[in-house]
């Protein structure tokens, strides 16, 4: 493919990866040959349009090393998947004074949804500096928390700055202190080896858009 008279160059994985062959053949075999809804009925087609993505399941547990694909929750992208966490574990479990930490690094998807918790359960949102070389500033993460932090929730890697935290220590900190955490790894799972075990966060949520696969998973 010629784009302007040059041969493409896609630069912008960070928003959305292009699709494999392989992705876009096994598609086309599933619309073409397989396709039936899930977990809707009985025969044949729909039995294994079932396995099928139950065993889509297994593989991303497997991609991440989850205790038992039972862990691993489809939603369409990120954004949804960080929505899910705030507006139902947000709003069944916080309350009026309670405070949330994120960083000064997120994406929006990572910042809107606290906000608006927040606005709606009189919370209060603290943000979690960096220095000049984008780095989070870790040890003032010790000295922001107090009885009243319920929530945190931070990028593995930065999708703007390229910044690869330290998420197994800022997890540790959050649980020693009986705090629940939410790992944004959407630019994280297509670089580095991500463990769910050895991270040990609450939620850990990424897009497979970013990861080679069809939009809306």
């Amino acid at each position: 493919l010629n784009i302007n008279g040059h041969p493409l160059a896609f630069l912008d994985s960070g928003a959305s990866a292009q699709k494999p062959t392989q992705v876009l053949d096994r598609m086309n075999k599933a619309y073409r040959l397989e396709y039936a809804n899930v977990h809707r009925g009985a025969y044949t087609l729909s039995q294994l349009a079932t396995d099928n993505y139950e065993n889509a399941r297994t593989t991303v547990a497997n991609f991440i090393n989850a205790k038992t694909p039972a862990e691993i929750i489809f939603t369409r992208n990120v954004t949804a998947a960080i929505n899910l966490v705030a507006y139902s574990y947000g709003r069944s479990f916080l309350s009026a004074g309670d405070e949330i930490i994120i960083s000064h690094m997120e994406h929006h998807a990572n910042i809107v949804p606290w906000q608006i918790i927040c606005g709606e359960k009189k919370a209060k949102l603290k943000i979690l500096p960096m220095n000049q070389d984008g780095e989070l500033l870790i040890d003032n993460l010790e000295s922001m928390i107090n009885e009243n932090t319920k929530f945190i929730s931070m990028n593995h890697v930065s999708n703007s700055l390229g910044t690869v935290n330290p998420i197994e220590k800022i997890v540790e900190i959050a649980h020693k202190n009986k705090i629940r955490i939410l790992v944004d790894g959407a630019q994280a799972v297509q670089h580095i080896p991500v463990n769910v075990n050895e991270i040990d966060a609450d939620f850990y949520c990424f897009s497979g858009h970013k990861l080679y696969a069809p939009t809306g998973i």
